[in-house]
């Protein structure tokens, strides 16, 4: 996302543009499906009807390049039309956080202006896992294609030998994507820490506090496009630096905005009740309140997820056992006949083919880290709530020079705790490369 120029902005409106575009790659993507879909089942229809050698040993190739333009088109559709039931659940919820007509806007404020639309939003997250899944599934629609090739079908022939270019070909992507995808999250990290300190940026300047305190509107705002204009083009490396609460002094000393706001004190502090209430009780609504609203149902969307996948990878982990099992007693049994039967066949091909399941499952449970992701929430919610707690108590004091101090303290105490919680969200989210295996 790039912003020519100065950027004058810290906050984002609503607007049709990201429905609209989510909108327009959902159709896209049901008619790749579709499209995929037809041009497989032709391709299945002139393979058995002319029997064309070349037709035959392409069939499991066309398959299994099917199978991948639909795993991955499903994954995003099913993630769009997750998303959008989550919203239709959580409405009540998100209403009813709705802050009161009377509580003042943040892009109400001088010096804070709405940020124009951009280029298109891209889902980042959405992309890395789509890759990630697609990788995890790879192995185990190799060995699938071997142990059909080994059980079912006779060594020589041309579907067998489809089957075998098939396994080849799944192998291959799976050893070009892991090589080529160095850093796979690092778009979606980059993506969400920019958003995330514009969006600080914006408390920051409301609440006169890090790189704006003590400065005038005039200076404040020239701090502001200077910082947004850095922001804007930063990489990774500049926007690790940005995420630091404190300023840099030319001798390279550090000093907290933590200290700054206290040894300043209540120099330059608002005079009128109206000029010290009101940033508060938006931040309140906009700032703390918001952000645990989000936490909440994130929280919730991760363990949802981490249930289902939990269930997912003992399931697999069972089936696989339990064919194991089954397979053994076939085996002592030995009552198999002059050649395989056709139970024996599909049990070799389930006793195969479940181990790299169970491991694709796991693989996914690890991609999505969400168990991990919904402790981070849940703890980050839990510090939100206690500094809302002592915000309303602030707003019932009288008003001063010394409540000002207080809530610009608050702010950077709410402000360290966000930026904890993103800290500890890369950590657990970021990955050099992704984990392929068979």
């Amino acid at each position: 996302m790039a912003f020519p120029g100065p950027v004058p902005v810290v906050f984002g409106t609503v607007t049709l543009r990201a429905t609209e575009g989510g909108n327009v790659r959902m159709s896209v993507r049901i008619w790749v499906v579709v499209g995929a879909s037809v041009a497989f089942s032709a391709w299945t229809a002139a393979a058995v009807l002319s029997r064309a050698p070349a037709l035959v040993v392409s069939l499991p190739l066309a398959g299994t390049s099917w199978l991948l333009v639909v795993l991955d088109c499903g994954y995003l559709l099913g993630r769009q039309w997750a998303h959008r039931r989550r919203r239709r659940v959580s409405r009540s919820r998100r209403e009813a956080w709705t802050p009161a007509p009377d509580i003042r806007r943040p892009i109400d404020y001088p010096n804070i202006l709405p940020r124009p639309a951009g280029d298109t939003p891209v889902d980042q997250q959405g992309r890395f896992r789509a890759t990630g899944i697609r990788l995890a599934v790879l192995p185990a629609l190799a060995v699938t294609c071997l142990t059909v090739q080994t059980v079912f079908l006779e060594h020589g022939g041309d579907l067998g030998l489809g089957f075998v270019l098939a396994e080849c070909l799944l192998l291959v992507s799976m050893v070009w994507t892991v090589w080529t995808s160095q850093e796979p999250s690092q778009p979606w990290v980059t993506s969400r820490i920019r958003a995330e300190l514009f969006r600080r940026e914006m408390f920051l300047l409301l609440a006169a506090v890090g790189p704006y305190l003590g400065r005038t509107d005039q200076e404040a705002g020239q701090v502001r496009d200077a910082r947004l204009s850095l922001l804007a083009a930063a990489g990774p490396a500049e926007l690790s630096t940005f995420t630091r609460l404190s300023d840099r002094a030319s001798d390279g000393t550090e000093r907290h905005w933590q200290d700054a706001v206290w040894l300043r004190g209540d120099d330059g502090v608002p005079a009128t009740d109206a000029e010290t209430t009101e940033p508060m009780r938006t931040y309140l609504d906009y700032r703390i309140k918001r952000q645990s609203l989000f936490f909440e149902l994130a929280a919730g969307t991760c363990e949802r997820t981490e249930g289902k996948l939990g269930r997912a990878a003992k399931a697999a982990v069972l089936a696989a056992v339990a064919v194991a099992v089954a397979y053994a007693v076939l085996l002592h049994s030995g009552r198999t006949g002059d050649g395989p039967s056709t139970t024996s066949a599909v049990i070799a091909l389930l006793a195969a083919g479940l181990p790299p399941l169970c491991n694709m499952a796991l693989a996914v449970q690890n991609l999505f880290a969400s168990q991990r992701l919904a402790a981070s929430y849940r703890e980050t919610r839990q510090e939100l709530l206690g500094h809302e707690h002592t915000l309303r108590r602030l707003l019932v004091e009288p008003a001063g020079a010394e409540r000002t101090v207080l809530f610009r303290s608050l702010v950077v105490r709410v402000e360290s705790t966000l930026t904890e919680e993103l800290r500890r969200w890369r950590i657990i989210v970021a990955k050099t490369e992704f984990d392929a295996g068979l």
